[in-house]
């Protein structure tokens, strides 16, 4: 299995997820990854508040 990850801050590829996590913690600010991931929920509640919103009724429903 391939355990490779990229860096969601820049083009930096990893071996593997530890890797990853010691460059996030070194290279990165707290603050500029606190802001990607807070502007990825955002857009994933946006994502989901459009689909309910545009889906015919009773569409995905249980």
């Amino acid at each position: 299995m391939n355990d490779s990850a990229q860096c969601p801050m820049c083009p930096q590829r990893f071996e593997n997820r530890t890797d990853l996590r010691v460059h996030l913690m070194c290279e990165h600010r707290k603050s500029a990854i606190t802001d990607e991931l807070l502007a990825a929920v955002e857009t994933k509640h946006d994502l989901y508040r459009t689909i309910r919103e545009t889906r015919p009724v009773g569409v995905l429903e249980s």
